[in-house]
């Protein structure tokens, strides 16, 4: 029982994190393009490889991290679901470069995310 508190806790985190993000982003850039969300989902993908590296491979963390971590915090922090309604809203909206732009950036710009999570990590 006590995992459920850890994974809680992260998600509660995680999806203030991603609120105030979102947020901020907004106020900062607009809303023309999907700035807070590519921007979530390259954190959490970066955290996510760091984190999963660093613990499938060299054990560093217990498992309550883990819990709160990767299954509470970047659950509820990174934002795919967004992401694909965004993407389908540009798209159904006529705007087929934005539409295209933003799978591109998501989608390469968080393997790139994650791979530059492993690299740090392995740097530990």
């Amino acid at each position: 029982m006590i995992k459920y508190l850890w994974i809680w806790m992260g998600a509660a985190l995680g999806a203030s994190c991603r609120y105030w993000l979102a947020n901020w982003t907004s106020e900062k850039w607009g809303t023309h393009f999907a700035y807070g969300t590519w921007i979530i989902n390259l954190i959490g993908s970066f955290i996510l490889g760091w984190f999963l590296f660093l613990n499938l491979e060299r054990g560093v963390f217990q498992a309550n991290t883990r819990y709160f971590l990767a299954i509470g915090w970047c659950a509820s922090f990174t934002t795919f679901s967004t992401f694909s309604w965004e993407t389908f809203r540009y798209f159904s909206e006529g705007n087929i470069t934005f539409g295209f732009l933003n799978i591109l950036a998501n989608v390469l710009g968080c393997l790139l995310a994650t791979w530059a999570g492993v690299v740090v990590a392995r740097l530990f």
